[in-house]
């Protein structure tokens, strides 16, 4: 293991867990959140929420906790279908009465394991002001009403950011554009991306070299951060 240490930035806060196994290998993780999330209200949510016994649709941890917030001591015990990663988990414990009927790593593959169910014909897609529209759009393609519920904003918070770090975490293609609105990187800093989406947002922002996490969680992104790191030692 090399004994060089390794700055990283964060942009987005994760357990505290995770930055203490990163120090433990020689990375210094230092978080700065380049996005603001604040809760919409909608009116009678809750009455809306429960006059249909229908799954839930959730492609953000966000989504899920607003919800659950929202919600406050209203039992839910609705289907879920949910992408992998964060935010299966926080659905898994802010509705344990609920089953997870579908899941996917991706939304356009969420969709597809909806669809393929057979047996739903209306869903409540819980989500943010900014969100990707191939999940709403292959269920409503495929004859299933989609009661979307925009729940949360998702505003930029843009901060100039001094000195030199190795690498970046990246959670969304909101915080890349946040990000590099107000910043540049040197060119060996390693940008790490939770996913393809986000990938694909890096690549158009920058040349760096990026590294997709294999899977779509802050542990997947930190153990990504380890194995690189340790194995290159630059």
């Amino acid at each position: 293991m090399p004994n060089d240490h390794y700055r990283i930035l964060c942009t987005r806060p994760i357990p505290a867990s995770l930055i203490t196994d990163a120090a433990g290998h020689g990375i210094d993780i230092q978080v700065k959140e380049f996005i603001q999330i604040s809760p919409i209200h909608i009116p009678e949510l809750q009455q809306h929420v429960i006059s249909e016994n229908i799954p839930m649709v959730f492609t953000s941890a966000h989504a899920v906790n607003i919800l659950k917030e929202m919600m406050g001591t209203t039992i839910i015990n609705f289907p879920i279908c949910s992408i992998s990663g964060n935010t299966r988990t926080a659905a898994e414990q802010a509705f344990p009465l609920s089953n997870i009927i579908a899941a996917a790593p991706y939304g356009i593959e969420l969709a597809h394991a909806i669809i393929q169910r057979g047996d739903i014909k209306a869903v409540n897609f819980f989500c943010g002001n900014i969100h990707r529209k191939e999940l709403p759009e292959a269920l409503t393609s495929a004859g299933i009403r989609v009661n979307e519920f925009v729940i949360y904003r998702n505003d930029p918070l843009p901060e100039k950011v001094t000195g030199h770090y190795h690498g970046i975490f990246f959670f969304s293609p909101s915080a890349v554009s946040s990000y590099f609105s107000a910043n540049s990187i040197a060119a060996d800093t390693v940008c790490f991306a939770i996913g393809t989406t986000t990938a694909a947002a890096l690549k158009i922002a920058t040349n760096n070299k990026i590294i997709i996490s294999t899977n779509v969680d802050a542990n997947s992104m930190v153990q990504a951060s380890i194995t690189y790191f340790n194995n290159n030692n630059s």
